[in-house]
């Protein structure tokens, strides 16, 4: 144990004597939604004079090339906390609920969960909800063969913790391409395991974390559920149309700069995970022709810059 201790220490004066002393170390988990998330806060950290910032995360490709970061740790990295404690190190580790698995839910965050997080780093007034995910010319050059296609993804079952209750039927995603495939071109992203579309450029499980970024940042439009490929494509600026149902309102996790297909019924926001005891009505009143009609209205937009998405957390 002294020994374990020993390396941990001169671990931690080989990284403060290399990056310099951060005055936070942020990290989140593994999901990569949260995890990109944590590059809104690092900014408004680096905004207000905190210019040595450190990430705990294995999701690298997430934060490589961002310029409010200093240094990305692998998570489980280990750090002398005698050290961090001795150099006023802050060690946080932000979040915007608790998961109860005797009723399959979250507590219900009473503001957005940005906000939620960055309480925990005592973050007061104007927040910019902008994920930042930063994207050489090479990697946006090598996508442009995606401009003005529509990017589609249908399920979160190969998240960290996929929940039923974020997605919409797989049937009324592909009667959306249906009604538009004969106009625009369509590309599906995903995991592998995701239920294939028709008439669709099939990269299912094809593509990097960050390959996926250049395409969004190339492409018209996304039509996704609520998840990282909704906070993936804020990061580059591209127009969305987000299947929201009711688990949780838009307000709660969203973009008021995107188009969300909320669904207000009585039980929302219900934020459980897979149970439903409504037979996911919020999901199945939302029909392929609304969903239609919100892409229509959004692809009109795409010449315009995407509205600031701007919070005040008192």
């Amino acid at each position: 144990m002294i020994i374990n201790r020993i390396k941990t220490i001169k671990s931690t004066l080989f990284y403060f004597y290399k990056y310099g002393i951060p005055s936070y170390i942020i990290a989140f988990g593994e999901s990569l939604g949260d995890n990109l998330l944590l590059t809104v806060l690092s900014r408004e950290l680096y905004g207000r004079r905190h210019k040595n910032i450190w990430v705990k995360s294995n999701q690298q490709q997430l934060f490589e090339h961002n310029p409010d970061i200093k240094l990305i740790l692998p998570f489980g990295a280990l750090l002398s906390g005698l050290l961090l404690k001795a150099f006023n190190v802050k060690t946080v580790f932000p979040k915007y609920t608790v998961y109860h698995p005797e009723t399959d839910g979250d507590e219900i965050p009473q503001k957005h969960i940005v906000l939620k997080m960055a309480d925990d780093l005592q973050l007061k007034g104007q927040i910019s909800l902008k994920p930042v995910l930063v994207l050489t010319d090479n990697e946006r050059e090598a996508a442009k063969w995606a401009k003005n296609h529509i990017v589609v993804t249908t399920s979160s079952s190969a998240a960290l913790y996929p929940m039923g209750n974020k997605e919409w039927d797989v049937k009324k995603y592909q009667q959306v391409v249906d009604l538009l495939c004969q106009t625009h071109k369509f590309i599906q992203l995903g995991s592998q395991t995701d239920a294939p579309l028709k008439t669709v450029i099939d990269l299912r499980g094809k593509t990097t974390i960050r390959q996926t970024a250049a395409i969004l940042s190339n492409a018209a439009l996304l039509v996704s559920h609520v998840g990282f490929m909704m906070h993936l494509a804020r990061s580059v600026d591209c127009r969305s149309v987000i299947i929201y149902g009711g688990r949780e309102r838009p307000d709660q996790s969203g973009y008021i700069s995107f188009k969300n297909v909320y669904s207000a019924v009585e039980c929302s926001p219900c934020w459980l995970h897979n149970t439903c005891h409504y037979d996911k009505k919020c999901m199945q009143m939302i029909l392929p022709g609304t969903v239609e009609a919100a892409v229509i209205e959004q692809l009109a937009l795409i010449n315009e810059p995407l509205p600031a998405d701007i919070l005040y957390n008192d």
